[in-house]
């Protein structure tokens, strides 16, 4: 990773250059009219590259264009013709799968906290994300080499493949919202930058993942992902995220920020066990879905009370909120319900297990959405324990 990678690259903390965008003029013409869209779009990226530089931009393209945008978009629309094509398994294992490879989503706050405490060969965020980025490299090579037979075999695979996607989405996320708090005025440039390439890598990808998956195997798609997952490795190693070394005399486990947030951080590490406590009930008990509903319900209550003991109580009003919306909205999953109406003879679940079946998997729901939006540990106010 390059240290000296020059600071005036991403932009000196200073006055700050917000100019409004384009406007056209009074007595415009047709020919401004025309070139409105375009004077505009360059206006912003004139803007975005003034305020951040074209290193941390680079780094960003890479992320959100390519690893989250392209690279998760295919693994969501490739799911149903790889389980079906590929595996030759049900909605029920289609959904195991979905669930295991799901599991890192629920770690994020885990994630940030191990980040933040810990400068992995003296980077808090650079190492992880060239480190999950190695991972997720191997496991689309391994979807796409190896003849994966069931559905716990190839979550576990996706697992490491979501692994890298949300490490990297949090750990830049992380470092491009401090970057916002030292320009504010900047924010809306940032997010729209950011978004905006989420979007058009989903657009790309949903342009030719359909036509590959119905005429060729679909696990020819996990070898265009790899050197895609291998692809953000370049700009972090070339020091383009802007993640300072951290001096050796600092290096170490930071004890100080578990004595500063004990409960805040007590429950995302919690949420991570349950998460991976999730998964493993899926895997032992997988055709036993009464127990697997046990599991989510046990689980979504205890996290549901920690929030309010662990978190501040607005974050835990908010968190409990949302919990409760994604309960009460009763959703089967598109996949589970295109894959039973494409399927041949049987149904995807038993009448028998059907009652907690759908139970289980609208707490399932619940509990990977509701990864508590606290995904960085520091960007909370310091707050003293919670009144219970």
């Amino acid at each position: 990773m390059a240290d000296d990678a020059k600071k005036e690259e991403y932009g000196e903390i200073g006055e700050e250059n917000e100019e409004q965008g384009y406007k056209l003029p009074e007595d415009a013409g047709v020919g401004e009219y025309l070139m409105y869209p375009w004077r505009s779009l360059e206006g912003f990226f004139e803007r975005f590259l003034r305020n951040f530089g074209w290193r941390f931009g680079v780094q960003l393209v890479v992320m959100y264009l390519l690893v989250k945008g392209l690279m998760m978009s295919v693994l969501g629309l490739i799911k149903l013709s790889f389980c079906k094509k590929s595996l030759g398994i049900d909605g029920t294992q289609c959904q195991l799968m979905g669930t295991i490879a799901s599991t890192p989503w629920a770690m994020k706050g885990a994630i940030g906290v191990l980040s933040d405490s810990y400068p992995l060969l003296g980077y808090h965020k650079a190492s992880y994300i060239i480190i999950v980025a190695v991972l997720g490299s191997l496991a689309f090579i391994g979807l796409a080499a190896l003849p994966i037979e069931t559905a716990a075999i190839a979550g576990m695979f996706m697992f490491l493949a979501n692994l890298e996607i949300a490490t990297a989405d949090l750990l830049c996320e992380g470092k491009y919202a401090e970057l916002m708090q030292t320009k504010p005025k900047t924010g809306s440039t940032m997010v729209s930058f950011v978004w905006g390439s989420f979007q058009v890598g989903s657009l790309i990808a949903a342009c030719f993942v359909g036509p590959v998956a119905d005429h060729f195997d679909p696990k020819v798609l996990f070898w265009v992902l790899a050197p895609i997952a291998a692809s953000i490795i370049i700009p972090t190693g070339l020091g383009y995220l802007g993640d300072e070394r951290v001096p050796d005399d600092k290096a170490g486990f930071k004890t100080e920020l578990i004595k500063q947030y004990p409960y805040i951080i007590s429950f995302c590490l919690v949420m991570a066990a349950c998460a991976l406590g999730n998964a493993v009930i899926d895997i032992v008990f997988q055709d036993e879905h009464v127990w697997q509903a046990a599991y989510a319900i046990s689980a979504a209550f205890l996290l549901s009370c920690m929030a309010f003991l662990c978190l501040p109580r607005q974050l835990a009003m908010s968190n409990f909120y949302m919990f409760m919306a994604s309960v009460l909205y009763i959703n089967i999953g598109i996949h589970t319900h295109t894959h039973t109406h494409t399927h041949s003879h049987t149904c995807t679940c038993t009448q028998r297990h059907a009652p907690a079946h759908m139970l289980r998997h609208m707490c399932l729901h619940a509990l990977e959405s509701n990864h508590m939006r606290v995904t960085r540990a520091h960007t909370l106010p310091a707050t003293p324990a919670p009144k219970t």
